[in-house]
């Protein structure tokens, strides 16, 4: 099997699976129809789409069947991650058994208190029932998900588990536990830890450890958050880092492995930062704080919110701070100096640095050199740990074209042999750096399964390069080189060059 993995050893080789993802897993792993049934049952996003005499002709159907009906039922709940709002939105009220004759979708008020309301006056008796399945319902797809090829990837990611001792899960972030229908007085219902749970019980049945992630990120929260004050944000904040450490704590408590014959948390890792330093330069030429700059939070205001997480840390849990691009000298400075700072107002908070390093197929290995050089000095130092968080490697938007463009003049299979030659000089320089990493975490598992993927089609529909996205099958991102069967259905002639090169 064609596998990008970097060749350092680690003790954690982790993947990150989406709850989406999880969800199409689990009814591939339903050894029986009973339990695809069960599937179905617990499952918010597709339960309201089977009666019970659907149910009844679904347990007379052989069980490979009806696992591919269920499948494309889910697949079919999503709208396409392009789609209008109107049609996300109404996607999702469907869903939640509104009409949408009673909802004109144009009409709809912005912010969550004015929905509240409306679905109050207009359901009086659902209400309840519509704000939680509101906030379980997923209704854009991302990565692919209704792509035709997904059941063969996920087939294929299900049969290669094995592979993972670690699974990375998002469900855990702020716009996905906190629901806003509910206030502050309704704790039960206003930290709902849904998706979170699902995607846990898979990681136990499974026998993976899981690394959390995010405690604190960048996007996601403007409608959390719209028209909030700041205090009203930063206690928002603190409220949900309590119930998520709280939830931690409880679900580990209940939920061992048996890892090297040694008992062990099922959670054992928490991203309590993640992307706080902005992506690119302010004005003033410099990388800012995030928080500060969308919502006037200083880090020192923010830090409070995670004292409690301090004081009631898991055990045998590692807190991260996990940032990308740290290739980049300039930011991976103003990342270190945040990470020594968090260090001298709350000692003991963060015990691992992560580094994304989502790279194309040229990266700098320059660039990279010193920055497991700095790795390596943090390292010697603090003692702190090291790990690679979200590891991919993929083409460019700009090298796309030299593949899938009017005139190519690289095929498929030279490109998986160029990055294979790439995995292996970068894994060399992180040897050489002496820098001990605790783990990898790889991003996109499969050239099906790819979010690089997804932007990169954005893009090229934006810029005119293409008019559908399936003229781009794949961007080579996956750790698995599922789409090596493509190789066969080139019908362009590439360039015959022993001594080609992706680099310009």
């Amino acid at each position: 099997m064609d596998i990008n993995k970097l060749q350092v050893d680690t003790g954690i080789v982790g993947g990150y699976f989406s709850s989406e993802q999880i969800d199409l897993l689990s009814i591939i792993q339903c050894n029986d129809i009973n339990a695809l049934i069960d599937f179905i049952l617990h499952c918010d996003q597709i339960n309201n789409r089977y009666t019970e005499k659907d149910l009844a002709k679904l347990s007379t159907t052989p069980l490979d069947t009806a696992q591919r009906k269920v499948f494309q039922d889910y697949q079919d709940s999503l709208v396409s991650h392009n789609a209008s709002r109107e049609l996300i939105i109404q996607n999702k009220l469907n869903r939640c058994g509104i009409a949408a004759e009673n909802l004109a979708v144009e009409t709809l008020p912005q912010t969550t208190s004015h929905f509240k309301e409306l679905i109050q006056q207009q359901y009086p008796d659902q209400a309840e029932v519509i704000f939680d399945l509101c906030h379980h319902f997923v209704s854009v797809e991302s990565n692919q998900i209704k792509d035709a090829n997904t059941y063969h990837e996920m087939t294929f990611l299900n049969q290669h588990l094995n592979t993972f001792n670690t699974i990375l899960i998002g469900s855990g972030k702020i716009y996905k536990v906190v629901n806003d229908f509910y206030s502050s007085d309704r704790p039960d219902k206003r930290f709902d830890f849904y998706h979170t749970k699902r995607d846990l019980d898979f990681a136990y049945r499974n026998s993976k450890q899981v690394r959390y992630h995010a405690l604190l990120v960048k996007d996601g929260m403007d409608g959390l958050f719209a028209g909030k004050s700041k205090e009203q944000i930063i206690t928002t904040i603190k409220d949900y880092v309590k119930a998520t450490i709280d939830f931690i704590n409880t679900y580990n408590q209940s939920h061992r492995l048996k890892i090297n014959g040694q008992d062990a948390p099922l959670i054992n890792a928490v991203d309590l930062f993640n992307e706080i330093v902005s992506f690119d330069k302010n004005a003033n030429g410099e990388y800012d704080y995030v928080w500060e700059s969308k919502y006037q939070i200083t880090l020192d205001e923010l830090l409070p919110a995670f004292d409690y997480a301090l004081q009631h840390k898991p055990a045998q849990v590692n807190f991260l701070y996990n940032e990308p691009f740290l290739e980049d000298e300039e930011r991976r400075k103003k990342v270190l100096a945040t990470l020594a700072k968090i260090d001298m107002k709350r000692p003991g908070l963060i015990d691992t640095l992560g580094s994304q390093m989502h790279i194309t197929v040229t990266p700098n290995e320059n660039k990279i050199k010193r920055c497991f050089d700095d790795f390596k000095k943090l390292q010697s130092t603090t003692g702190k740990r090291i790990q690679i968080t979200e590891f991919d490697m993929s083409l460019s938007k700009t090298q796309i074209p030299r593949l899938f463009g009017e005139h190519p003049d690289v095929t498929l299979e030279q490109v998986y042999a160029y990055k294979h030659k790439k995995i292996a000089d970068i894994s060399h320089i992180i040897q050489k750096s002496g820098v001990q990493l605790d783990g990898i975490s790889y991003w996109s598992l499969t050239d099906g399964i790819d979010s690089n993927l997804e932007r990169i089609r954005t893009n090229c529909l934006l810029n005119g390069s293409i008019t559908d996205i399936h003229q781009v099958p794949t961007a080579c991102g996956g750790l698995f080189s599922t789409h090596k069967n493509l190789i066969k259905q080139q019908i362009f002639v590439a360039k015959q060059n022993p001594n080609y090169s992706l680099q310009y």
